[in-house]
C-alpha cells in the first residue's frame, strides 16, 4: 500500500502513527522551515484525498499564522496559501479557546476565538474567489457554521457546496455531522439521521463510517442509559452493516485516510461483540497503522486487541 507512510522494517514497538505518509511529515518539516517552496510541491502534487489531509496537517502547524501574509503578499492570486492560512486560523482559533465546556472559557479569550473565527472566514473566502473549484475550502466553511454558531439554513447551505464539489469529502461529512450533535445545539435525532442517509448515499466510500460514529457518540453521551450499548443487537448490525457499506464494500478502495476507518470499525465491532470482524480489522491496523483516536492510549490498544484475538480464536465463540 504505497500511500501510507513506509516505517523501518524492524520496528521494536507499536507506535501512534503521527502522519499517514512521508509526505505528510515533509510538508510538517517543510512548514516548520518556512520553505513555502518545498510545501506548494506537496500540495499540488497531490490527489484529492491526500490534499485534504496534508492541509488539516498544515493547519496545525505552529506559528503558520506569522509567515503566511508574506507569501500571500508576493503572490496574491495563488489560492492555496489563502486557504492555508484560513485553514491554519481554524485551528489556531480552538487552541486558544481549548476543548472544555463553553462554561469553562474565559470572557477575553472569547473575544480571540471570535476574532480568530472571522479571519479564517476572511482568508478561505479569498481562496474560493481564486478558485471556485477548492473543495476544501468548504470543508472549514461548514466548521466555521457551528463554531460561529451561524443558522442551520446556512451549516446546510456550506455542505451542499461541498458535497457539489466532492461528494464523499469525508471531513466535511464528519464536521457537518459534529455540528448535529447534542454539544452544538443539535439533537440525536438530526445526527443520527444525517449519518444514515450519508451512508446510503455513499456506498464503497470512507462516509458510512459516521452511522459508527453517531453510535460511538452516542454511547460516551449522558444520554446513554446502557454501559453495553454496543451489543444491543439492532446497535451492532447496525455498525456491521456501515462497515459493508464502507471498508468492506466492493467498491471501496483503501486511501491515505483508511486507517481512521480501520481503527474505529475494529473499536465499534469489538464493542458489539463481533470478534472476528473486529480481529480482521486489527490485524490490518497492524503495528504501523495505530490512529490515537478511538484507542486515547496504546495501552488500550493493545488490551482491546488482544482481548479480541483472544475471543476470536475461542472455538466456542458464535458469531
Amino acid at each position: 500500500m504505497p500511500f501510507f507512510k513506509k516505517k523501518p522494517p524492524a520496528a521494536d514497538d507499536i507506535e501512534i502513527m503521527e502522519f499517514f505518509d512521508d509526505e505528510a511529515e515533509e510538508l510538517d518539516q517543510a512548514l516548520r522551515e518556512r520553505d513555502w517552496g518545498v510545501a506548494r510541491k506537496l500540495l499540488a502534487a497531490a490527489d484529492r484525498e491526500e490534499f485534504s489531509y496534508y492541509v488539516r496537517t498544515a493547519a496545525d502547524v505552529p506559528g503558520l499564522e506569522q509567515w503566511l501574509p508574506e507569501v500571500i503578499r508576493h503572490d496574491p492570486g495563488d489560492p492555496l496559501p489563502h486557504l492555508l492560512r484560513g485553514a491554519r486560523a481554524v485551528s489556531w482559533a480552538w487552541e486558544a479557546r481549548g476543548t472544555g465546556r463553553a462554561d469553562t472559557v474565559a470572557r477575553e479569550t472569547w473575544d480571540v476565538w471570535f476574532q480568530r473565527l472571522a479571519l479564517a472566514e476572511d482568508c478561505l473566502d479569498m481562496a474560493l474567489e481564486r478558485d471556485r473549484g477548492l473543495a476544501e475550502p468548504w470543508y472549514y466553511k461548514i466548521t466555521l457554521g457551528r463554531a460561529r454558531q451561524l443558522p442551520a439554513e446556512e451549516r446546510r447551505r456550506r455542505f451542499h457546496h461541498l458535497v457539489a464539489l466532492d461528494p464523499a469529502h469525508f471531513n466535511g461529512h464528519k464536521s457537518m455531522f459534529e455540528g448535529l450533535l447534542p454539544k452544538w445545539s443539535g439533537s440525536w435525532e438530526a445526527a443520527f439521521q444525517f449519518a444514515r442517509d450519508r451512508t446510503a448515499a455513499c456506498p464503497g466510500t470512507h462516509v458510512p463510517l459516521l452511522t459508527a460514529m453517531a453510535h460511538l457518540n452516542f454511547r460516551a453521551s449522558a444520554d446513554n442509559p446502557d454501559e453495553n450499548y454496543l451489543e444491543r443487537p439492532e446497535v451492532s448490525a447496525e455498525i456491521v452493516a456501515a462497515a459493508q457499506q464502507s471498508v468492506w464494500h466492493d467498491d471501496y478502495e483503501n486511501t491515505i485516510l483508511t486507517p481512521e476507518l480501520w481503527n474505529h470499525f475494529a473499536y465499534a465491532l469489538a464493542g458489539g461483540r463481533y470478534f472476528r470482524e473486529s480481529a480482521g480489522l486489527f490485524d490490518d491496523i497492524g503495528d504501523d497503522f495505530v490512529r490515537l483516536q478511538p484507542w486515547r492510549t496504546l495501552d488500550r490498544f493493545r488490551a482491546m486487541r488482544d482481548w479480541v484475538r483472544d475471543e476470536a480464536a475461542d472455538p466456542d465463540y458464535d458469531a
